[in-house]
């Protein structure tokens, strides 16, 4: 289930934001394994993991209940990928600074950048190279090494070493999965529902379905599970497993016998839904990529016959094509979208012949998501000017004829001016609907009455404590339950998974995580008893509070959410090191949830501030479009906005300020270290989305086209102009003294190509090349060789790349590692 407000047909999304944790999780957690790749660290070999952990650029929109058995991992925030960045090899060059000249002749009338994009081009390879050294070099100092060790044990100290799940019931079973401290992939089991709600009823025995670790076929060059979909029998299982280039296979699993069977002639796909038809007609549905990795077509396949039929194909280049199926399995659907417009194709699930009929017509700027329950289908929609979404309903109508197939759209539930609708779960006998009024989520709870009504609306009662938090819903795959499960999070508290009984309206909480306190090492006993008592952080030491900034720039109107964390006796003396996150693109919230880094920080003096600019969707529809496309620019006013209003309430000061922005968020930093260097001390740049001209101009790349709707066509001459004035590539001045930066990138990203950070990082170069030694800041690029765009690595590589970020902002920031 996915955000309204940031869903497209591109599925990556959902492993970046509405995912919890992918399947492919990478943890070595044994003792030994850490133990031996310690060993390899010290050596100077290329033993230690580190891990790129970014949100896409390229987000999805489409509304959907999905039946993935990997979300019962929904406790973590992130989906990550493992790989080994050997960085910590012997420098060929033994220099702290890198030279014009060691860059290789930098001719200022040569405006061609064509030799940075070719891979096998010698100069490109000899630049990478030496980045990589410089890095190694800077790693290896011990200032930074006693910081990014002291965090990482820290983190690694806090870090719950058992992982489990609770237990989700989809048609006759339940499933949950656990995985043990050293085991490399959690394992995914199932047992029969005993259907009885009596707690002490006896348990019916486990059996698994799928344990990667014991499968060597899925730990080679496709071992990222991405997707698995039980058959409606419950006797078959369909895995997408995908390798670092984003390209996809399937594989069938026989749970009765634990074959695993690859499916070769069913290349280039990305998603797959099963059909509810029944034996012996066993089908599935996958959609089928392109060239550019656009999902453009679905096909049925037979698992018997292994017969293909095309059922339908996107002609538009900017829109991408999803399946889904419908909460009641009654319906799979085909989902076009684009940035800014939809279309719905329905198939009836159990008829294997079923041809996909248009729930409504796409008209530019009119998005719709949709699924079926009690007989209609419930639609998610902006059309008619809804810019924060209404409910509506419709019939199909068997008998008719395919043009005229459903019935007319009936408004349920109308807009509201101060509510965005962000998402919605559909019951048997319940709607629920994931709101925000004014940035603050809230849940609302609708008994669905005769008539195609709803009757006695309520809200579910959050603690008040947890306002200011990220509400996620949880799989909730029973449709016939009068429970709803989410998940809950705010920057102080992690993850809660609560469970609300929509009948006797109560709430309880089914599970919640512990962390230790930092000073206190696992293991630590009592004295009195000796048993082990961690000591649990306090989060009422700590104070989140959500201010609004009124910009700089004339905007009339406007007020931007700005969130603040940090302890609560914290004084505003304009000397707290202050770490300021911006996004702002595509509508995608920036989530004010828990991130176990920032409370290292926080417990440190450190200000952790959110940037809830312009772009991003936290106050609707209308929100998102001020910051996109020709107003684009407000996104980064915004931004600058915040910052200035730090310095005016005492909370910092420039010289211990750090930016940070992931993917388009990027952007923002390039930006600010164009225009305004003076006011931070240091960014961090993961997969910055920094060279956009060039990008928006090469319709040849993966998914410019799709990106038109949110940045604009350079082919029109205003666009590329505009574009042109923020385009951080296109504006680097000369001479100009920039703050540190932490910059990263991935040779095998399709979304931000690995030429954008590189090139930014030679131009900085350059810059630098030419100032004074005094001016000089610290410029590290950490270019991986074999991951994507979401980076690799499990839960301690995520960790170890927190640890050196942290460490890059006390060097670059100049603070003690004692700092209070």
């Amino acid at each position: 289930m996915l955000p309204v407000a940031a869903r497209s047909a591109n599925k990556r999304f959902l492993l970046a934001i509405a995912l919890p944790a992918d399947t492919a999780t990478k943890n070595c957690t044994d003792q030994s394994e850490h133990g031996r790749l310690a060993k390899k660290w010290q050596k100077g070999g290329s033993g230690v993991v580190h891990m790129v952990c970014a949100i896409t650029r390229h987000v999805a929109k489409k509304l959907t209940n999905i039946s993935d058995l990997r979300l019962i991992r929904w406790h973590d925030a992130f989906a990550f990928r493992y790989r080994a960045f050997k960085h910590r090899g012997t420098p060929i060059y033994a220099f702290a600074t890198i030279t014009l000249q060691q860059l290789g002749c930098f001719n200022a009338e040569d405006t061609s950048w064509e030799w940075l994009k070719d891979q096998k081009n010698s100069r490109l390879q000899r630049f990478l190279k030496l980045e990589q050294n410089y890095l190694a070099n800077q790693l290896s100092k011990p200032k930074f090494r006693k910081v990014e060790r002291t965090f990482n044990i820290e983190l690694r100290n806090r870090l719950a070493r058992d992982d489990f799940s609770i237990p989700e019931c989809i048609g006759k079973y339940e499933y949950f999965m656990r995985q043990a401290p050293g085991e490399n992939f959690p394992v995914y089991y199932r047992r029969l529902r005993n259907g009885v709600s009596d707690p002490s009823a006896t348990l019916t025995p486990e059996e698994i379905v799928l344990n990667q670790n014991a499968e060597p076929a899925l730990n080679h060059e496709f071992h990222f599970v991405t997707a698995m979909k039980v058959s409606p029998d419950a006797r078959q299982l369909l895995l997408v497993v995908e390798n670092d280039r984003e390209q996809c296979q399937v594989v069938l699993k026989d749970l009765e016998s634990g074959k695993l069977q690859f499916l070769a002639n069913v290349p280039n796909i990305k998603n797959v839904e099963w059909s509810s038809a029944p034996e012996p007609h066993r089908v599935f549905y996958f959609t089928k990529v392109d060239a550019h990795g656009r999902p453009f077509a679905v096909y049925s396949f037979d698992v018997a016959t292994h017969a293909q039929r095309l059922i339908y194909e996107e002609q538009d280049k900017a829109f991408y094509v999803d399946l889904s199926q419908t909460k009641d399995a009654q319906f799979v659907l085909v989902n076009c979208n684009s940035k800014n417009t939809s279309e719905i194709y329905a198939l009836q699930s159990h008829d294997i012949q079923a041809q996909p009929q248009c729930l409504r017509k796409r008209e530019p700027g009119v998005l719709y998501f949709a699924d079926h329950a009690v007989g209609q289908f419930y639609v998610v929609t902006n059309a008619d000017g809804a810019l924060n979404y209404k409910i509506a309903t419709c019939k199909w109508k068997p008998e008719a004829t395919k043009a005229l197939a459903f019935s007319p759209w009936k408004v349920l539930i109308p807009e509201h001016e101060d509510v965005k609708i962000e998402d919605v779960d559909l019951f048997e006998k319940y709607l629920v609907l994931y709101e925000r009024v004014h940035s603050v989520p809230r849940i609302r709870v609708c008994a669905l009455g005769e008539e195609n009504g709803v009757t006695s609306p309520h809200f579910i009662p959050l603690p008040k404590e947890h306002e200011i938090c990220r509400v996620s819903p949880g799989i909730n795959r029973d449709y016939q339950s009068h429970c709803v499960r989410f998940q809950v999070s705010t920057p102080l508290v992690p993850e809660i998974v609560f469970e609300y009984d929509m009948k006797q309206q109560n709430l309880h909480v089914l599970k919640e995580t512990q962390l230790t306190d930092r000073s206190l090492k696992q293991g630590t006993k009592c004295k009195r008893c000796q048993t082990a008592t961690p000591s649990f952080y306090e989060p009422r030491q700590f104070l989140c509070q959500r201010i609004y900034v009124i910009p700089t720039m004339k905007s009339p109107g406007v007020k931007i959410p700005l969130t603040l964390i940090h302890r609560r006796n914290l004084v505003y003396n304009g000397q707290n090191p202050t770490l300021l996150i911006g996004y702002g693109a595509y509508g995608t919230n920036l989530e004010a949830d828990f991130e176990l880094e920032h409370l290292s920080l926080i417990e440190r003096g450190w200000v952790i501030a959110l940037a809830h600019v312009r772009g991003g969707g936290e106050l609707g529809l209308q929100w998102y479009h001020s910051g996109k496309k020709l107003q684009k620019c407000h996104s980064f006013e915004d931004y600058v906005s915040c910052t200035q209003h730090l310095f005016d309430i005492g909370v910092t000061n420039p010289k211990r300020l750090a930016g940070k922005g992931v993917s388009a968020g990027g952007l923002i930093m390039g930006y600010v270290a164009n225009a305004y260097p003076q006011l931070y001390q240091a960014l961090i740049m993961k997969v910055p989305f920094v060279d956009i001209l060039a990008t928006m101009e090469d319709a040849t790349l993966p998914l410019t086209i799709h990106e038109y709707d949110e940045w604009g066509d350079p082919r029109e001459k205003q666009v590329r102009e505009y574009i042109r004035s923020y385009a951080p590539c296109e504006n680097v001045v000369d001479n100009q003294v920039y703050p540190a930066m932490f910059v990263t990138g991935s040779i095998n990203d399709q979304r931000v190509q690995f030429w954008e950070p590189a090139k930014w990082m030679y131009q900085m170069r350059k810059v630098q090349s030419l100032l004074p030694k005094r001016d000089k800041r610290l410029m590290m690029l950490k270019m991986t060789q074999d991951e994507g765009h979401f980076g690799g690595g499990g839960r301690l590589e995520q960790l170890e790349e927190s640890a050196m970020e942290i460490a890059f902002l006390y060097q670059a920031l100049k603070l003690p590692i004692s700092h209070k």
